[in-house]
């Protein structure tokens, strides 16, 4: 049977198609429609002029609490897609990915300056209006109730240099809440302003550090799905082992181990309309001097097996925004069985670990060039103006000399191809 990945793009939509993942009006928008009509696009953004197409992809072979999924990505990296799936493919051969997710809530701070010496009187206040601070935010959001979420707790601290807080913890329902949480600080903002003598308002907006928006992602790997051409499966699981632990204890390598685990999540956040500022700015706050990875790989002796697991915030939405606007984010959603927001972040974090075993497999066996590159021909040579029918080629002229393998050298292989003639 022939597999997905060598399928042409036609061949591939007409057995989504086939299958029922996609239907009619989802496969115009995958081909003959723009995937972002202007009329929608104009009305996104300030001084609209254009779109920025990033290619679609399908990463294959994950199996997540049982539950089989081909993974929507959007990436420019070549080999980002190949890599998840090639390491789904070795997880669920030992059961795929179990998951968990803690979403309790995203905070938006309430900022007073100049009450250092008036703290307990803004403490005794919010205790004092509880009751009213709750009806504010309730009436300044009325349907989120409705939707499974709403303000969950207020709390009260105090910074140095004069600076006093309200923390409200908001649940978002299956939006991603940025708009509900800062619509609601807002207006428990202006409410205290107003009945709180000699306070400043400083400003009311949420935090991007979402400890209480965290999934858990666990994989297992046998010994036996892991060995090279070089290397026994033992062997490649210890050496992944210490790579990861080196990450933990180097600044210097950690930023690249994390940037690997990145690679997967902000293609799975940017396939489905969400906001990949917001998860970035998410995630890179959980660190610290003494936890400095969000995935940790160990071995299972007794059933040897590699076992990794990743921990991660990622305050993810299914529901509003862009996930509601662009054609191709629904489409993505569609693809994912439309999960709720909960199934989203495990799902995304599934792939995230599947990302990183990919990255640091690679770099302890045979190095990370070597799998790049072999995309990474493909973009030359269209770089090179390679048509469809001189794609191939070219790529195997740039293959027999990898170390001069670049523009230069496919423009030269393209003019040579084109006039008949053999390289010199």
């Amino acid at each position: 049977m022939t597999k997905f990945y060598e399928l042409s793009t036609d061949e591939r939509l007409a057995q989504l198609r086939h299958e029922g993942a996609i239907d009619d009006d989802d496969l115009l928008v995958l081909t003959d429609e723009p995937a972002l009509p202007t009329a929608v696009a104009a009305n996104m953004v300030e001084n609209q002029i254009g779109n920025f197409p990033v290619p679609l992809g399908l990463a294959d072979h994950f199996l997540i609490d049982g539950e089989a999924l081909q993974v929507p990505m959007a990436v420019e990296e070549p080999s980002v897609i190949a890599a998840a799936s090639n390491a789904a493919h070795r997880i669920a051969r030992a059961g795929g990915f179990r998951t968990s997710v803690h979403r309790d809530g995203i905070t938006a701070q309430v900022v007073f300056t100049g009450v250092s010496s008036d703290f307990e009187v803004l403490r005794t206040f919010v205790h004092d209006n509880e009751a009213e601070i709750r009806k504010v935010a309730h009436e300044s959001h009325p349907s989120l109730q409705g939707h499974g979420g709403g303000l969950r707790n207020i709390s009260v601290a105090r910074s140095d240099e004069g600076f006093s807080e309200i923390d409200l913890l908001i649940d978002p329902g299956d939006a991603m809440g940025a708009n509900v949480v800062n619509t609601i600080a807002e207006a428990v903002a202006r409410y205290c302003a107003e009945r709180l003598d000699g306070l400043d308002l400083l400003m009311a907006i949420l935090s991007n550090n979402t400890e209480n928006q965290r999934a858990q992602a666990e994989a297992r790997i046998d010994f036996d799905n892991l060995p090279t051409r070089d290397m026994e499966g033992e062997q490649v699981a210890r050496r992944i082992v210490a790579a990861a632990r080196f990450a933990q204890i180097s600044p210097l390598r950690s930023a690249t181990h994390n940037k690997g685990v990145m690679n997967g999540i902000n293609a799975v956040v940017l396939a489905t309309g969400n906001d990949t500022r917001n998860i970035n700015a998410a995630a890179y706050a959980d660190f610290n001097e003494q936890h400095r990875t969000w995935t940790k790989w160990t071995i299972d002796e007794e059933r040897r097996q590699l076992v990794g697991r990743i921990d991660i915030p990622l305050p993810l939405g299914s529901v509003g925004g862009a996930m509601s606007t662009l054609p191709m984010a629904k489409l993505s959603l569609k693809l994912l069985n439309n999960p709720d927001a909960s199934r989203l972040m495990a799902i995304v974090a599934s792939v995230g670990l599947a990302s990183n075993l990919a990255a640091v497999r690679a770099l302890v066996t045979r190095g990370i060039q070597e799998g790049h590159m072999n995309l990474q021909f493909k973009s030359l040579a269209m770089s090179a103006g390679a048509g469809p029918e001189e794609l191939a080629q070219v790529v195997t002229g740039l293959r027999a000399d990898p170390a001069n393998a670049n523009l230069e050298t496919a423009r030269r292989l393209l003019g040579w191809l084109r006039r008949g003639s053999q390289p010199c």
